[in-house]
């Protein structure tokens, strides 16, 4: 049975075969750099590979590499755009991630690899790439707190969703120096799954005895997690110790304690150290190497940091600084395929720097601009370390990473709460289905209000209300509606094209304020009976305290405009459903006219603006439809 959370994927590479095996990896810290030294490993022993790892560092088709080097941008936007017709003609609505991991698979099929390296997304559980269809090995790296709003606020529940990447009979790689009580969820998940677990130790692998004097503590575990993954795809090459070490010892992964030259930019002669520390566990990596190997030099550190908005700084400046280092901020710009995620404001980093207990010799706020920001960092360090370090784009649970209109900020809480409760209602009947509902309205992202819900709440374990298990199968998507006349009529129309019937009752879970609109005016509109219509309101605070004002006159002004105008033909409502229709989404009844003729709903159909017949009988208000 498919996890629900993959059902857009696994809808997407349906038709994909996967001939080539894959070694799937997960953990919250190391996985990016075990992808690496497998993909090393591999190529030395000239098996073709492919790798998909995330987010990317300049552009999405970094992600895919084949045989160690990125697709070409040809390979790259022929099944993109391949994917993305897929899922238009499906009316999957799949997200970012999941054509983008659907793009990975279908070019490792056509460029025929042996081995696809697959590093997971977000969590393990409901993660896109969990849809692998033949896995040979699974890993799971360093387990840390980190994501907390989507995979559990303790690190053992965090565990239970990074082990569900486990399959039956399947060889599940465990780095051994995770805590004991993730090491105990791991375990017994493997024992519930059957699978084979191996806990990796550095000590007793030989790979690492041939390197350890090169490798950090937590580069020793992350090779010995790797070395077990391949010596268990394939045991007949694991015994070229030598042809191994020398894979190893020139592997480089991006972005993880690199040095590179920024001579070109600011003429410095001296290399600089990057690090992308977006979390506390990798925020102690970094200041353990820093310690290492450049305040040995005894001359203070010069930072350049920067990280995405919503990420607690705090806790990573007091791993990071000491006194006399010296600071500039700076903030990234527009991530390419996720508009949504933006950087935390220079200023607030620096305010973070000065209440986190450190004195620094200098400071400089570089607003936007970077190579200001890496041209005064150079210039004040002079020939001293100098290390550029923060968060990149990372999927989170703040109101930052949300695309949601002006007059709605400060709602997130309150949309969390709407899901909680519909959640609520679904636990109290088991024949009841959770119908969340709304179209594409953001230009930026063709991902569904409806989706974006589902996504939050399978991502959050559906907040403890319930176990996935209890809600397979109960979670619906209806993604076309742009009003609430349309998240009333076409929730009742997409019922009835899932389960061949109609709804027998109605529970609309919404801003309380809205009550009226969408019982009275839009039920009593399309003609369901209200004594089967049940209601459950949670308002934001600005309506609770009536502070604002603005919405109370706006809530009015909606009822007056529904009330004459029951089905939203006319100008004003039709033409506001227009402007939040940026990707031209159909708003016909239904996909098709026989599913119309076959549905017995009375409706004057036009290309595209279907409207209901006023005053006929309609199949759902019909008791011996229910």
């Amino acid at each position: 049975m498919v996890s629900l959370g993959l059902a857009r994927i696994t809808a997407l590479v349906k038709q994909t075969p996967q001939t080539w095996k894959a070694i799937h990896v997960a953990g919250t810290n190391g996985k990016g750099s075990i992808c690496a030294y497998l993909t090393a490993m591999l190529r030395a022993n000239q098996i073709s590979c492919g790798r998909f790892t995330s987010p990317h560092l300049i552009h999405p088709r970094d992600c895919i590499t084949i045989n160690d080097g990125v697709v070409s941008e040809s390979i790259f936007k022929h099944f993109q755009d391949l994917v993305k017709r897929r899922n238009e003609e499906q009316h999957l609505g799949a997200s970012e991630f999941e054509l983008l991991t659907a793009t990975a698979f279908e070019i490792f099929e056509s460029e025929k690899v042996e081995v696809g390296i697959i590093e997971v997304g977000l969590g393990g559980t409901l993660d896109a790439t969990n849809s692998l269809k033949q896995k040979s090995v699974t890993i799971i790296a360093k387990i840390g707190i980190d994501h907390q709003a989507f995979l559990g606020n303790t690190i053992e529940e965090i565990a239970l969703q990074k082990a569900g990447i486990m399959r039956q009979g399947v060889p599940c790689v465990v780095d051994s120096s995770n805590p004991k009580s993730v090491l105990e969820v791991l375990k017994k998940h493997t024992d519930e799954t059957n699978s084979n677990t191996q806990f990796t130790n550095p000590e007793s692998d030989a790979l690492v005895e041939k390197l350890k004097d090169d490798l950090e503590p937590h580069q020793r575990q992350n090779l010995a997690c790797a070395h077990k993954a391949f010596q268990l795809a394939y045991p007949q090459q694991a015994s070229s110790i030598g042809v191994l070490v020398s894979a190893a010892r020139n592997m480089v992964w991006p972005g993880r304690l690199q040095w590179l030259s920024i001579e070109n930019i600011t003429g410095r002669k001296g290399n600089v150290l990057l690090d992308g520390a977006h979390n506390p566990q990798s925020a102690e990596v970094l200041s353990n190497f820093v310690e290492k190997h450049l305040r040995s030099q005894t001359k203070p550190v010069t930072w350049v940091l920067a990280a995405t908005q919503g990420k607690d700084v705090s806790e990573m400046f007091r791993l990071l600084l000491r006194n006399g280092d010296s600071v500039v901020t700076v903030e990234f710009g527009p991530i390419e395929q996720m508009p949504w995620v933006q950087p935390t404001k220079s200023a607030t980093l620096l305010d973070s720097v000065s209440k986190c207990g450190i004195t620094t010799s200098s400071q400089h706020d570089a607003s936007t601009n970077v190579h200001s920001a890496l041209d005064w960092a150079s210039k004040f360090a002079k020939e001293g370390p100098l290390v550029i370090a923060g968060s990149g784009p990372k999927r989170g649970h703040d109101e930052s990473e949300w695309l949601i209109a002006g007059f709605q900020k400060g709602e997130t809480p309150t949309f969390i709460e709407h899901i909680k409760a519909g959640l609520r209602v679904l636990g109290e009947n088991e024949s009841s289905v959770l119908m969340f509902s709304g179209g594409p309205t953001r230009s930026e992202t063709r991902l569904s209000e409806a989706r974006s819900y589902e996504n939050l709440a399978s991502a959050n374990d559906y907040f403890g209300i319930l176990s996935a298990a209890e809600v397979a199968k109960r979670i619906s998507c209806e993604e076309r509606a742009l009003d609430s006349y349309y998240n009333v009529l076409f929730s009742l129309i997409k019922y009835w094209c899932d389960y061949g019937a109609w709804a027998k009752k109605l529970t609309i879970v919404s801003h309380d304020f809205k009550r009226e609109r969408l019982v009275d005016c839009h039920c009593g509109a399309i003609g369901f009976p209200l004594d089967r219509v049940d209601f459950v309101g949670v308002d934001p605070p600005g309506m609770i305290d009536g502070s604002n004002q603005a919405a109370i006159k706006g809530i009015t002004e909606a009822i007056s405009q529904w009330k004459e105008d029951p089905h939203g033909k006319d100008e004003l409502l039709a033409g506001k459903r227009g402007k939040r229709n940026p990707w031209g989404i159909s708003q016909a009844l239904f996909p098709n006219e026989n599913d119309r003729l076959r549905s017995g709903v009375q409706s004057i159909s036009a290309k595209d603006k279907d409207h209901l017949i006023e005053g006929a009988s309609q199949p759902w208000s019909q008791r011996q439809y229910s």
